[in-house]
């Protein structure tokens, strides 16, 4: 069941960002149903979790508003995300405490600064080369300037209006 409903969450060419290649938000590229699948996806990362970080607790509270309220803010919040993204996000967070069961916040973190760092690591466009002015350009563009601003050469007060 997982596995197929996977499937279906993970279409084969998401529209990515011309300039930095990451993946746009999936609420804005997935029908309806893909999105709903998506988030579902999404609550079994926080299910995992719980599982992993709260044995015995999480099972209990199953059914009512304080925990159908956590699933729901947990898919709000990462929804826009590829599922992958999520996942390593996770694995990330619990790395970095073990001890502590991450929320959507830590995660969305996570997930903000690998975009970041992979944005960072892509080649900068070179910078074109500067040309150099010749000393008949910038006595051209001085001499401009001087007109524009009504500046007398000579004694380099501005000229009587």
């Amino acid at each position: 069941m997982t596995r197929d409903l996977q499937n279906k969450t993970a279409p084969a060419s998401l529209p990515t960002c011309e300039r930095t290649g990451l993946i746009l938000p999936l609420r804005t590229s997935l029908d309806s149903q893909a999105l709903r699948n998506h988030r579902a996806m999404v609550a079994v990362e926080l299910e995992v979790l719980a599982k992993k970080f709260d044995r015995f607790g999480w099972d209990r509270d199953m059914g009512s508003a304080a925990h159908d309220r956590m699933i729901i803010d947990w898919m709000d919040a990462l929804q826009d995300y590829p599922l992958e993204e999520v996942r390593a996000a996770c694995r990330a967070a619990v790395i970095e405490s073990p001890n502590r069961m991450p929320n959507e916040g830590h995660v969305l973190a996570k997930i903000l600064n690998a975009r970041r760092l992979a944005v960072q690591a892509l080649p900068r466009p070179p910078k074109p080369p500067q040309r150099m002015i010749t000393p008949e350009e910038l006595e051209r563009r001085k001499a401009l300037a001087e007109s524009l601003l009504g500046v007398n050469r000579a004694n380099t007060s501005p000229a009587p209006e």
